[in-house]
C-alpha cells in the first residue's frame, strides 16, 4: 500500500523557532547598524560645515553600511509586526540596548559602571516580564480577559 505524501504543516515548534530566529536577527542587524553608525560618527569631521559632512558621509561606506543594515532591520521588523502585536513587540526591541552596550564596552572600550550595568538588568527583567505575557488580547479567545 502507498502512503500519500504528508502535507507540510507549521506546527507551534516550528513557528516558535522562525519567531525566535526573526528577533535575533533582527537584535543582530540592529546591533550592528549601531555599531556601523559609531565608527562611521568617529571618520566624520564636522569642522567643515554641513555640506561637507553629508558629502564625505556619502562617500564613507561603512556610512553606507550603516544605512543598508538600518534598512534591513526595517523589513525585519515589517516581518515581526506582521504577526506580534506592536505593544508587546516594541518593548522588547529593548534586548538591543543590551547587545549594543556590550558592543559599545567590548568594540569601543567604553565604561561600564554600576549604573548602566543596573539599567541592563532592569531591561532584562521588563523583556522576561513581556515574553511571559500570554494573556495578550491576540491570544485569548473571546476577547475575556
Amino acid at each position: 500500500m502507498v502512503e500519500a505524501p504528508r502535507a507540510r504543516r507549521a506546527g507551534p515548534s516550528r513557528d516558535l523557532r522562525l519567531a525566535i530566529g526573526g528577533w535575533l536577527l533582527f537584535i543582530v542587524v540592529e546591533t550592528a547598524t549601531q555599531v556601523a553608525f559609531k565608527y562611521a560618527g568617529a571618520t566624520l569631521d564636522d569642522g567643515a560645515g554641513v555640506a561637507h559632512l553629508i558629502g564625505h558621509a556619502l562617500a564613507t561606506p561603512v556610512v553606507l553600511l550603516g544605512f543598508g543594515l538600518y534598512f534591513c532591520g526595517f523589513l525585519i521588523w515589517l516581518t515581526i509586526l506582521k504577526d506580534v502585536d506592536l505593544g508587546r513587540a516594541f518593548p522588547m526591541t529593548a534586548v538591543i540596548y543590551v547587545s549594543t552596550l556590550t558592543c559599545a564596552v567590548l568594540l569601543f572600550h567604553e565604561t561600564l559602571n554600576l549604573t548602566r550595568i543596573a539599567g541592563v538588568v532592569v531591561i532584562a527583567a521588563g523583556v522576561a516580564l513581556l515574553a511571559s505575557d500570554t494573556r495578550s488580547p491576540a491570544t485569548t479567545q473571546g476577547g475575556e480577559d
